[in-house]
């Protein structure tokens, strides 16, 4: 089984992490209009994603024939033609994310996005960047690579199709499919008959590891440097990050030195519109503001302590000077008084 985005069937791009320990492409989130990023800054984490509609879901790609994940359509008012973002960019469809300014629209908020199938991008764009034949590619990679894929929409029907058939992939993969390297094959589907299945790296809590694609990307890149148990050390290094990770509530290890006044701290990321709740999103605003006080309190007296030890290790140190004048004085007094007479000798 591989790990694939929860939005499109394509295991290639960039991924990030979703509210809900899912994987979705950062493209993706940022064309499916429903679905937001919770900080602008490190693109990160995908949100929203329960907002997305269920006639949304039941879309097919046209251009991989694949009925799974969020499509997005045709912005032609006459065309209603469905595709997935990552495969009309495969295709070298018009998605036009940036504005005048070259800001991507998606953050600014100011420009819809528009994106167009084959038959209705600009004449000048499909004939400059080769739309048609590309599309006819595209629509044959996808025959040969989708071949045989089998989709599930919920945990259930995933396991019930493992049993059966072995090429199998779930849009929603349970733990036991959450793969960190080369070493593991496929969960449920073993390539030698009669064998136990083999024994999976997962996390304690469920939260997802690395995906596979991110793993090979990394072990292909290092093949060409002299390090002995290479796929040993890349695992041991995806593991280290998803147990970061999940330490770290899903926030990136790795944090952009230029940052935005408007960059939301880590528990920002989790923010929601209490006022919309009524009477419990009242209760939980209260609790959410007594936790920061609570906060405040502990980090003012976190700063007395540090001010208090600061104080108490400079006692120390004049109190360690005292001792050592008192001793050289005592029992080196010649020492202190040659010292000056050496120095103007050499002099």
């Amino acid at each position: 089984m591989l790990q694939t985005c929860i939005f499109c069937p394509n295991t290639d791009g960039a991924f990030k992490q979703t509210n809900s320990s899912k994987w979705a492409h950062l493209l993706c989130a940022m064309w499916i209009p429903e679905v937001s990023l919770g900080n602008h800054t490190f693109m990160e984490p995908v949100m929203e994603v329960e907002k997305v509609p269920k006639t949304r879901w039941r879309l097919t790609c046209y251009i991989c024939n694949q009925r799974m994940g969020a499509c997005i359509q045709c912005s032609n008012k006459n065309c209603y033609q469905a595709f997935h973002v990552t495969c009309a960019r495969r295709c070298r469809l018009f998605l036009k994310m940036k504005n005048g300014q070259g800001a991507l629209a998606v953050l600014e908020g100011t420009l819809p996005l528009k994106a167009f199938c084959d038959k209705h991008c600009p004449p000048d764009y499909a004939e400059k960047n080769g739309i048609a034949q590309a599309t006819r590619d595209a629509k044959r990679f996808y025959k040969r690579t989708m071949k045989g894929r089998i989709w599930a929409d919920s945990q259930a029907s995933a396991l019930q199709i493992a049993a059966t058939h072995r090429n199998a992939i779930t849009e929603h993969p349970p733990d036991e499919s959450q793969i960190t390297g080369a070493k593991v094959s496929a969960v449920l589907a073993d390539k030698k008959k009669g064998q136990p299945p083999k024994n999976v790296w997962k996390l304690p809590s469920g939260a997802p590891v690395i995906p596979q694609a991110v793993y090979d990307l990394v072990e292909s890149a290092l093949a060409r440097f002299p390090i002995r148990k290479r796929k040993d050390f890349v695992a041991e290094a995806c593991k280290y990050w998803t147990l970061k990770r999940e330490a770290r509530r899903g926030a990136a290890l790795l944090k952009r030195l230029q940052l935005q006044m408007e960059t939301f701290s880590s528990m920002e990321l989790t923010r929601r519109n209490f006022a919309a709740m009524g009477p419990s999103g009242k209760a939980r605003l209260t609790r959410r503001i007594e936790f920061c006080r609570a906060l405040i309190k502990d980090l003012e007296q976190l700063k007395e302590l540090a001010d208090a030890v600061v104080q108490r290790e400079e006692a120390k140190l004049e109190a360690a000077e005292l001792e050592q004048d008192f001793v050289d004085t005592c029992y080196f007094p010649i020492f202190k008084q040659l010292q000056p007479i050496l120095d103007k000798a050499f002099v």
